[in-house]
């Protein structure tokens, strides 16, 4: 027991694990969110699909804003600030939902301020010697919620309607405030952080180039696979019931994935563990195409959920690693953003009815560009010493 206890972060840590998570619910619960709009609240199914989209471009720009100026930030200033803004905007929401470009724009300002939030805890994480073990306990807080969310909010709240689900969102935010009062309240440009130069010279270095587009392509892989998982089971003739409780199950099964880095830290380093969690991946990903029953089904999408689950946070350990400041790892979230929107959009190209060969090749492309990108990344390390 004193095992686990010693390579568990503080108790801080899951705080501010559990005010990040808070911010990215809206991606965590999408599909919630789209099928609450579409049956009580008279969206059609492409108006609440970019409902999403339009988060997204809230998301891209406070990503790029704190990336700039994260050395300057003072971390607890930054989430109040967002979380305040979240909060009215999720109340503005549930009233106006029913006035569509009002609406929108009120997600936009939305997803500024949960990006804020979201921002500010990974900058914070990103100044600890084992910032794997905070990523990675923040990736399996978001795998339980998702799974717990994705399987009560139907079961229990089947008949939730938009204004319920914004002012849930709001109640959620008022509930995680004071963990705000957990994150660092100075800069790290004023709190003795190791800085190694300004937010653009590092932003621009080889390995830190290569380090976002291996987050990028990693995301894309993934996303663009999970997206049409439902659809690759149905052509291979799974029912309704199998189908969703192998897609709950996956979901669930990512948590001891994310928590698994609590152990292995980084006696491997942090490279070493990306490439062979997306190797192991892309297997899984074979097995998934080639799934005929649904016990392979299952199998093989547990083991992808897992290896997506134990490889993100390392990556995002190698960003912390090249600014402990933070800016890098938030321009991560440029990265995954770009990637959660290329891989779906690259797979669709290719897609036909009765034929999901093109998610197999799209994501082996994509797991081929991170792996290569973080053999690149180490490489620029070793030329930069």
């Amino acid at each position: 027991m004193r095992i686990i206890t010693d390579n568990l972060p503080a108790p801080r840590f899951w705080g501010m694990a559990i005010l990040g998570c808070v911010a990215v619910i809206p991606i965590l619960i999408g599909p919630i969110i789209t099928g609450v709009l579409v049956d009580y609240g008279d969206f059609s199914d492409s108006q609440a699909g970019m409902t999403s989209g339009y988060g997204a471009m809230g998301s891209i720009v406070i990503a790029f804003l704190c990336a700039l100026t994260m050395h300057r930030l003072p971390l607890k200033t930054l989430a109040v600030t967002g979380i305040s803004v979240a909060m009215v905007t999720n109340v503005g929401a549930a009233y106006c939902y029913d006035q569509l470009h009002l609406f929108y724009g009120l997600r936009v300002i939305n997803a500024i301020g949960d990006g804020a939030i979201y921002a500010a805890v990974m900058s914070a994480f990103a100044r600890q010697q084992s910032s794997e073990r905070c990523y990675g306990l923040f990736m399996m807080f978001q795998f339980g919620i998702a799974g717990l969310a994705l399987w009560a909010l139907p079961t229990y709240l089947p008949h939730m309607t938009p204004r319920n689900l914004y002012l849930g969102f709001f109640a959620c935010q008022l509930l995680v405030l004071p963990l705000v009062f957990l994150l660092p309240s100075k800069a790290a440009d004023v709190a003795g952080i190791s800085l190694r130069g300004g937010e653009w010279k590092l932003l621009l270095t080889l390995p830190a180039i290569a380090g976002l587009i291996a987050l990028c392509f990693n995301e894309a892989s993934n996303i663009g696979t999970d997206v049409y998982l439902e659809r690759i089971a149905v052509l291979a003739g799974l029912s309704d019931s199998e189908i969703g409780s192998s897609l709950g199950l996956a979901s669930v099964i990512g948590v001891p994935g994310a928590f698994a880095i609590v152990f292995v830290g980084s006696r491997f380093g942090h490279s070493l563990p990306v490439l062979v969690g997306i190797s192991i991946g892309a297997l899984s990903l074979l097995g998934i195409m080639q799934s005929d029953n649904h016990s392979e089904f299952l199998i093989y999408t547990c083991i992808h959920s897992i290896t997506w689950a134990f490889t993100t946070p390392y990556i995002q350990s190698i960003l912390a690693d090249l600014d402990p400041g933070g800016a890098v790892v938030t321009a991560g979230g440029l990265a995954s953003g770009a990637g959660a929107g290329m891989g779906p959009a690259a797979v669709a190209m290719g897609v036909t009815a009765g034929d999901y060969s093109a998610v197999l090749t799209v994501s082996l492309i994509a797991y081929s560009i991170t792996g290569l990108s973080i053999v690149v990344l180490g490489w620029g390390k070793k030329q930069g010493h």
